[in-house]
This record gives C-alpha cells, structure tokens and sequence, in this order.
C-alpha cells in the first residue's frame, strides 16, 4: 500500500492547484467588475484611476501565472521524491523521463518554465540555460522572449488542460508502477479534465454542484 501515500499526495496537490486558480479568478472577475463610470453621474472614472486598474489587471494576471507555474513544479518535485521514497522508483522529467507514458512533455514544459522564471527572471535566452533551450527548441517559445510582457494565456495555452495531462502523466506513472485501476484510460481533453476534476476537486471547490447531483 506504499502508493497511497504517492496518489494521495498527488490529489492534495491538484485540489491546491485549484483553490489557487479559484481564488485568483474570483479577484481577476472583481477586478474586471469595477465600473468604468461614476455611479450616479454616469462620469468616467480619472485616467489615473483607469491606469491604476488596468495595472492591476496586468498585474494578477502576471503574478497567477507565475504562482500555478511555481506550485506545479513543486509537485513535480514532490512526486518524483515520493516516487522514489515509497515505491523505489527514480523519475524525473528530463533525466530519467518516462516517454512511453502519455503527456510526458508536460512536466518538462512546467518545470521548465519556473527555472526560467525563478533564474532568469522570465527571459527566455536559449544560450543561458538548458530549461530556456528546451522551451526554444520545443517551439513553445521564441528565442529572447520575455515570459513577463505575455498573458498568461500566451505562457501556458489552454493551461486547465496542461495542467491536467500533467497531473495523468504522474498517475499514470504510478498505475504503471503497482497495476493500480486506471480510471483515466482512453480519455482525453475535456473528458479527461473531468474525470480528474471529478474525483479530487468538484466536491470541495464546487459543493454547490456536488449537492445539486446528488
């Protein structure tokens, strides 16, 4: 039963991950929400006040971003520690990949990402790293990019759906490991998001929807 302790630790890091998106896509919906007129007076708001908003808009878009990219890797990390320490067995994304699972790009691309984000402020510069010329080479980014002058949405397209074929490719790692039931089988995109969301978050982050089908 020493793959419980990997799988659990596993949900508890996709149910953080998102309660973080939750939160950070509540404040960027209040932030988009604050009117643009006085009330009352039907006024526009100051140019001050509309650089101040659109700034903070910018800025949580940015700061979200970086903050998933961070915690994603983090469980990256996490897993292969716990891989090894419970099940014996050594996995990390770049030096000892396991290609013939699916997704195995994904946990490159995020780990990536936050070493350029956490050495190299953002900038993606082929020649200064072996994580900036991965992301240069994969075509996820051109070479002397800087991540901070993107969306988010340019960063990690799509990013629900990477972070979940992220997430199957290290459950999957451990259905390989101990023949574990694989739930996930045969699914992708949307229904693959699903049948994750469904098992570790809809109940906690959307009671709401777990009453109304019960």
């Amino acid at each position: 039963m020493d793959w419980v302790a990997v799988v659990q630790q596993l949900d508890r890091d996709l149910l953080a991950l998102e309660m973080v998106r939750s939160s950070l896509s509540r404040q960027e919906t209040e932030i988009q929400s604050i009117p643009l007129f006085h009330q009352g007076t039907e006024a526009p708001i100051s140019k001050s006040d509309l650089k101040e908003l659109g700034a903070a808009g910018m800025i949580i878009n940015q700061v979200g971003i970086e903050a998933l990219v961070g915690l994603t890797a983090n469980a990256i990390e996490t897993f292969s520690i716990r891989l090894n320490r419970h099940l014996g067995i050594k996995w990390e994304p770049f030096k000892k990949p396991l290609n013939q699972i699916r997704f195995a790009e994904r946990p490159r691309q995020f780990r990536a990402l936050n070493n350029v984000f956490k050495h190299q402020e953002g900038y993606i510069e082929s020649a200064l790293s072996k994580s900036a010329n991965f992301l240069v080479s994969g075509s996820y980014f051109a070479d002397k990019t800087y991540l901070k002058h993107l969306p988010a949405e340019q960063i990690v397209p799509n990013f629900e759906l990477a972070l979940y074929e992220m997430f199957t490719h290290l459950f999957e790692i451990c259905v390989q490991a101990t023949n574990l039931p694989n739930a996930l089988s045969g699914k992708s995109g949307s229904a693959l998001v699903e049948a994750l969301r469904e098992r570790v978050v809809y109940s906690i982050i959307q009671p709401s929807r777990a009453t109304n089908e019960s």
